[in-house]
């Protein structure tokens, strides 16, 4: 099965989870969508993920997205975003990913995510920084979940 796995990160935590994804799926073509934008159109399933940030999709993922998105209705269909926070997840999903599109994907998850504060810019960085100091000690440290890679690798393949 030739797939294309097209992701936009925004600190690299989605880079790094499609790569880890990629490995888990042999032959899979890697496109990062602030390089170039792949055609779809020859590829047997597409998976698109992208960074969650203040609750919206990577622009560049939404684009991608909307502008495929009646070549994308007709392939098998894998969604991934990478968001720190685990509250709402079905709630991100639905706004920020066509209707469509979303009703079609044989899966949809999110495989968690990190504030990497080093790796954030401007504003951005500032925001990361008060977040952490107003979580407090005590509240877990968002972290990326392999299981749940695993899991999607898994549900794309069965579609097969």
């Amino acid at each position: 099965m030739k797939i294309l796995m097209a992701y936009a990160s925004g600190t690299g935590t989605t880079e790094k989870c499609a790569r880890l994804l990629a490995e888990k799926l042999p032959g899979a073509d890697l496109c990062d969508l602030k390089k170039n934008l792949v055609d779809p159109s020859s590829y047997d399933a597409v998976i698109v993920g992208g960074s969650i940030r203040f609750g919206a999709l990577a622009s560049r993922a939404r684009t991608y997205l909307e502008k495929c998105e009646p070549i994308l209705a007709g392939k098998r269909l894998g969604l991934f975003i990478c968001c720190a926070s685990a509250d709402n997840i079905d709630d991100i999903f639905a706004r920020n990913i066509p209707e469509k599109l979303l009703e079609h994907a044989a899966v949809h998850m999110s495989f968690g995510g990190e504030l990497a504060v080093e790796r954030a810019r401007g504003v951005e960085k500032l925001m990361l920084k008060m977040m952490l100091k107003s979580s407090g000690k005590d509240s877990p440290a968002p972290q990326v979940f392999p299981e749940r890679i695993a899991e999607f690798a898994e549900k794309i393949m069965a579609e097969a």
